[in-house]
């Protein structure tokens, strides 16, 4: 029933992952956003890329991962003027991922790496990333592919804003299989607003909590028209080979 070359929680039984457990050796948990991505993209852009990354890991690193089902809400407040936008409370996003963690530490795992889709949570993952660590003594590190492949990212471009419904988010979606997110007819470049105040703004020096209809009126960050599956490619497979290399060092350092 399970896939043979990777664990991937969704597709196996119970005495399945009885038989892995053995072999596994950390926990690989995919978390995105339920939130507008413009004319560009599906609402379940940021959960789609997390949750196909989190299974190329799994298959890289084989027998040693476990993938499991990805959290499908994220903290959005600043999408919810986009009709379908929906948001969690950073307290309840923060009790579901350590609730989650805290019941696969009962099935004897210890290890955990959270894959993130969403830019959104970024704070309430670094704190709740330490309540485990210090409170339930996991060990346990978040990470963007997008961030991990930066230098990928950059070189393969062609707009020069990206972040959101951006070429680089759709690039991905093709590339992880998930063309079904990406609306090819009508991919347009975002309607970005200028800035009301003077190095200040949701991307500026100056950091103002914003609605993101106060910065782009379409939704879009960046030119989507520039996606493509071979620059999804690039980024996701740098990502997937430099994750790799962490957790074979992050596993080997038992405690």
């Amino acid at each position: 029933m399970a896939n043979r070359n990777a664990h991937i929680l969704e597709e196996m039984t119970w005495p399945e992952v009885k038989a892995a457990l053995p072999d596994l050796k950390v926990v690989v948990l995919p978390i995105g956003s339920t939130e507008q991505h413009g004319p560009n993209t599906s609402f379940s852009t940021d959960t789609g890329r997390a949750d196909g990354f989190a299974k190329r890991v799994a298959a890289r690193m084989y027998p040693q991962a476990l993938a499991v089902p990805p959290i499908g809400y994220g903290i959005s407040y600043h999408h919810m003027r986009f009709p379908g936008s929906a948001t969690l409370k950073p307290e309840t996003f923060m009790a579901v991922v350590y609730e989650i963690v805290e019941s696969y530490t009962k099935h004897g795992l210890r290890t955990f790496l959270i894959v993130n889709g969403h830019g959104g949570n970024v704070p309430a993952l670094q704190l709740v990333t330490m309540k485990l660590r210090y409170e339930l003594g996991v060990k346990i590190a978040y990470l963007s592919p997008t961030t991990v492949a930066r230098e990928e990212v950059e070189a393969g471009k062609s707009s020069p804003l990206l972040g959101h419904a951006c070429e680089n988010e759709a690039s991905q979606l093709l590339y992880l299989g998930h063309e079904r997110m990406v609306n090819s007819d009508a991919l347009a470049p975002g309607e970005i607003r200028q800035p009301q105040y003077p190095h200040a703004g949701f991307q500026g020096r100056i950091q103002i909590p914003q609605y993101f209809d106060e910065v782009t009126a379409n939704g879009a960050l960046g030119d989507a028209r520039g996606a493509s599956w071979e620059y999804g490619r690039s980024t996701v497979e740098a990502a997937v080979e430099r994750v790799a290399e962490f957790l074979e060092a992050f596993i080997a350092d038992e405690e």
